[in-house]
């Protein structure tokens, strides 16, 4: 079997950090897949940007075993270009691509909904290809088969293909790992102490339709209006730049969570520390086509209560699900989890541990799609 030399692109910029979105941890997951595969000679992380060279500390990038090189260091040794964390210059892809190179695109994010919202909003972030034709295929995530995928297909006339979404506990455990205290963790026995409510934390980013507060927000409220005594706590964020936004504020304003002064609205926030230093127990979340998301599996990690409308998590049997974009039912779910007994949370935490285990980068399936793709793609015997 001939053995590639395979890159994989990432942005750097000046203020880049593992947690500003889930982009990069894919990347990262993708290198140690890739270190595994038995087709793969060398793995390097393509860095292209303009702010600096290096990616810096906050990446957290450290830990791997795969050298970050610039473009020019490997563009005779490149057997296989994924473009990943950035598009790369047309110029290099023509050079390589010359050279024998194959070329695939994995996008990681609902890029119908980033067109979208661009053309129409002026948002920035649209994926824009100058030259579709230099690319020889699309990969993209299970979650996006339904509304991306066939965008994509009629966009770029190339083969796309779904591919797993992969995750291990690598950045997380680094994470808590730092914290002062020891809470990370969901602790059912404190979560039930007598008079005490649920403190559920909201973390969608906010930032395009497919992921916001809207509906947790209700999902906790319907919850609060069946039994006061349910929720001692919503902290909202990813919220702070919208508190002054006259839909937002009256929207919270009227919740009684908000008048019962049981509600706050916060920045941006680890989502680890974020737990752990506000004593969490829950996390209220809701999606649209974006059922597969490291939020999840950060949760599911930590055996909290996960309350999602993630039909990819109900599938799997793990998390608390309600249906679409019903808070009533979410808000019904989230009471009956409260209720649960003990022994319940052993099963649900042991129960997640399986499933996140199938998507651990050096779990055997995962590898031999992968491995099978690449195969395929670079006819390699």
């Amino acid at each position: 079997m001939k053995k590639l030399n395979i890159g994989v692109s990432i942005l750097v910029e000046k203020n880049g950090h593992i947690w500003n979105s889930g982009h990069n941890q894919n990347i990262a997951f993708l290198l140690k897949l890739l270190s595994k595969s038995p087709i793969c000679n060398r793995v390097y992380l393509l860095k292209h940007g303009v702010d600096q060279e290096d990616l810096p500390a906050t990446m957290a990038f450290d830990g791997l075993d795969v050298p970050a090189v610039s473009l020019h260091e490997v563009t005779h040794e490149i057997d296989v270009v994924i473009e990943m964390g950035v598009l790369l210059p047309d110029d290099w892809l023509k050079h390589v691509r010359a050279l024998g190179a194959k070329i695939l695109t994995f996008i990681v994010g609902n890029t119908l909904v980033g067109n979208i919202q661009a053309m129409i909003f002026g948002r920035p972030g649209a994926l824009t290809f100058n030259d579709p034709s230099l690319r020889d295929e699309i990969w993209t995530l299970p979650e996006y088969e339904r509304m991306a995928i066939p965008a994509l297909r009629s966009v770029m006339r190339l083969p796309v293909f779904s591919m797993p979404h992969i995750w291990d506990s690598f950045f997380i455990d680094k994470q808590t790992a730092q914290l002062m205290d020891s809470n990370f963790g969901f602790d059912p026995q404190r979560a039930r102490q007598e008079g005490r409510g649920w403190r559920v934390g909201i973390f969608e980013p906010n930032i395009a339709v497919t992921k916001s507060c809207f509906l947790p927000m209700l999902v906790c409220e319907h919850a609060y209006r069946e039994d006061s005594d349910s929720i001692s706590y919503m902290m909202v964020m990813n919220t702070m730049h919208m508190k002054e936004h006259q839909t937002f504020f009256r929207f919270a304003s009227n919740l009684d969570l908000t008048k019962h002064q049981k509600a706050t609205y916060e920045p941006r926030l680890v989502f680890s520390d974020c737990m752990a230093s506000y004593k969490l127990d829950a996390v209220a979340t809701h999606q649209w086509e974006n059922n597969q998301n490291y939020l999840y599996y950060d949760v599911l990690h930590g055996g909290y209560p996960l309350i999602h409308n993630s039909e990819f998590l109900q599938s799997a049997g793990v998390g608390i699900f309600y249906p679409e974009f019903s808070a009533k039912k979410g808000g019904d779910a989230l009471l009956e989890a409260r209720n649960q007994p003990l022994e319940y949370w052993q099963e649900y935490k042991q129960n997640a541990a399986n499933f996140l285990q199938t998507l651990h980068p050096e779990h055997p399936e995962n590898i031999r799609i992968f491995t099978e793709r690449l195969m395929h793609v670079s006819n390699a015997k």
